[in-house]
């Protein structure tokens, strides 16, 4: 049977104040000791002798020692005070706020989950080493975490690691597959092994208001997982799906798209739901050599008509930025950009266009493959690509206006974050 010992006793300060001082101790019996066995018990392990011949702890001379039989005495002193238990309950709170409140604004992506993973990892490794200086670390969880009262700690210490084992799915998940990619897809994992490892190191003291804020966080990152792997109402063989061709020629990889908050921020917009970015692939990388725009492959790449319609819209007024631009007037978000009204009825949008390379104008009618202008960075983006999307109305922020899921033709699904679309040569 495991007990531990709380002892009382007094230190005198620098300025002469006596104050008492706690101090817990553990030791193992088979039955609960009497006083005197419970002071021999401890005298195998100490070092020098006490008021009563006994070898205590010195510092314990003079002490008032309570007893606690079982786990009553660690219960005692591992759980942090209340105060600090809803200090520290309400900051793991904020934070988690602030990462999935970025789902409002789509921003809620790879770089935003690797960024968590990593400030993580740094805390754990600070705290870890601040708690072991203090000798506050508790190790017997990782050598005995089947015993009876490591228990508590030990559902804990799940619950903090299913967080951070979420978040590193979710991130190795949704990054980018390109081939300069794969180090910091590898750096990723790495992180996040460390950091669920880490959350089997647990101090003494325990705080169980953070583990619940972190397992509800795990819980919404296993939906938004969820989401993705299951396809949400992204459905293949539903009626609405349009089939359209390829606009560009070559391996193209979808940055953005999906069913999940994790793939696509288009979510966040009412009438884009299904709308792709796509950036060009050259043997597998994303970017050049170059700078600037210049710096991705999709840059000045000569896009088609995927379809047989008329133009209603060709706009050409925007310079291309530098490098990530972002606009505050919605009619600016698309850039230049080519709308062509389908037979049906339904629009399709090119979006982000070079300024000055468009070859069509309003009224112009197109057939698949004709050429329309080529990749630019205009409007509001983040580097040189392509928006790609069907919808309803001509005029994209039409309150009425909701985007349709597509299919490129020789396709066999709508294409998500990670999928490839590949054009053919003209």
């Amino acid at each position: 049977m495991r007990a531990s010992e709380v002892a009382c006793f007094v230190r005198q300060g620098a300025d002469g104040t006596i104050r008492p001082h706690f101090r817990q101790e553990e030791f193992l019996h088979d039955t609960v000791p009497s006083n005197g066995d419970r002071r021999r018990g401890r005298s195998e392990r100490c070092g020098r002798q006490g008021w009563d011949g006994n070898r205590l702890y010195p510092e314990l001379r003079g002490a008032i020692v309570m007893r606690y039989p079982g786990d009553a005495g660690a219960k005692a002193m591992t759980q942090a005070t209340p105060t600090r238990q809803i200090i520290t309950a309400l900051l793991t709170l904020l934070a988690l706020a602030a990462l999935f409140s970025l789902r409002i604004v789509g921003l809620y992506s790879h770089q935003a989950l690797a960024v968590v993973l990593l400030l993580g990892l740094v805390w754990a490794i600070a705290s870890r080493s601040w708690l072991a200086w203090k000798r506050r670390l508790q190790l017997e969880l990782l050598r005995e975490p089947g015993r009876r009262d490591h228990r508590s700690q030990l559902l804990q210490a799940v619950g903090r690691a299913s967080f951070w084992a979420m978040a590193g799915v979710a991130c190795v998940t949704v990054f980018p597959r390109s081939a300069e990619m794969t180090p910091l897809i590898a750096a990723v994992i790495v992180i996040s092994v460390l950091r669920v490892a880490a959350s089997f190191v647990a101090p003494r003291r325990t705080n169980p208001g953070p583990t619940l804020v972190m397992v509800a966080g795990a819980l919404v990152l296993a939906f938004d997982l969820g989401r993705a792997f299951g396809g949400g109402g992204f459905r293949d063989g539903a009626a609405d799906v349009v089939q359209i061709a390829p606009p560009f020629e070559g391996d193209w990889l979808v940055l953005q798209g999906g069913p999940s908050p994790l793939q696509n921020h288009h979510l966040s917009a009412y009438n884009q739901r299904f709308a792709l970015d796509l950036v060009r692939l050259d043997d597998g990388r994303i970017f050049t050599d170059g700078t600037g725009n210049a710096s991705v492959y999709s840059w000045e790449q000569p896009l088609v008509s995927p379809v047989d319609g008329i133009v209603v819209i060709a706009e050409d007024r925007m310079e291309d930025a530098e490098g990530a631009n972002f606009v505050t007037d919605p009619a600016d978000a698309a850039g230049n950009v080519v709308v062509i009204e389908l037979e049906t009825g339904l629009f399709v949008v090119l979006a982000h266009l070079r300024h000055g390379t468009l070859q069509v104008n309003e009224g112009d009618r197109v057939r698949k493959g004709d050429p329309l202008a080529l990749v630019g960075n205009s409007g509001n983006t983040t580097m040189a690509h392509l928006h790609l999307q069907v919808q309803t109305h001509r005029d994209l922020w039409d309150p009425d206006n909701r985007s349709v899921p597509f299919v490129f033709e020789g396709g066999d699904r709508v294409l998500a974050r990670n999928d490839r679309g590949v054009g053919t040569t003209r």
